[in-house]
């Protein structure tokens, strides 16, 4: 787990509370190089969901019409309820997204069906750059995977 370096006191990653503690929008570097942003969830995320991020820093689970309206896109490595506050990664390394079933590593992603989860498969759906998944998924089931966030976005805009 990476560590904020940036000296504000009382960051922790992992939490997410009901309550604003810090400035919606503000950002932290980790220990590993990594970077978060500072949200409020608008509806449940899961642990590993993809999001987007608007103007307003209110994030939810990445859909391909939240793709295509040009949000920010992030990747939660807590689960959030509605309305929770927390951190929400936005670039870096070992840190984990949700895929569906059979995801190759190292190849082009897009939004899918299943708000949250990205795919190989580029049907109807909006490719997101800036995300790789480094290890494959499993061809049962949707899985969560190692991923490398390099400043992730929608080719929409």
């Amino acid at each position: 787990m990476a560590y904020p370096i940036d000296g504000t006191i009382g960051i922790d990653l992992t939490l997410t509370p009901d309550t604003q503690e810090f400035t919606l929008g503000q950002t932290v570097k980790t220990t590993d190089g990594g970077e978060y942003v500072y949200v409020q969830a608008s509806g449940a995320i899961a642990q590993y969901d993809f999001v987007g991020i608007d103007e307003n820093y209110q994030c939810a689970s990445l859909t391909k019409a939240i793709a295509d309206d040009g949000w920010s896109i992030g990747v939660a490595q807590v689960a959030f309820a509605d309305n929770d506050f927390g951190w929400v990664a936005i670039r870096g390394h070992n840190l984990t997204g949700k895929f569906l079933a059979s995801v190759a590593a190292d190849v082009a992603l897009y939004t899918s069906a299943t708000a949250g989860s990205l795919d190989d498969t580029s049907a109807s759906q909006t490719k997101v750059e800036g995300v790789v998944c480094v290890t494959a998924t499993g061809t049962a089931t949707a899985a969560s995977a190692e991923v490398l966030l390099t400043f992730p976005r929608s080719t929409t805009f």
